[in-house]
């Protein structure tokens, strides 16, 4: 996912884009604060669900 931060078109105003999804803030502050903690979340290790009833099939 490509994330970034750029200024926005009012002068107190940031977006930050995740590839084409756009949020906008009213700092930068703010921004930056949201993709730290975004980043945080998409690097944190991730277990992949595995449930006990599901049935293994072999050939």
């Amino acid at each position: 996912m490509l994330i970034k931060i750029e200024k926005a078109r009012t002068p107190q105003d940031w977006n930050v884009w995740m590839n084409a999804w756009c949020v906008k803030f009213r700092s930068y502050a703010e921004a930056l604060a949201f993709v730290s903690r975004l980043e945080g979340r998409i690097n944190a290790p991730h277990q992949l669900p595995v449930s006990e009833d599901r049935l293994v099939l072999e050939r």
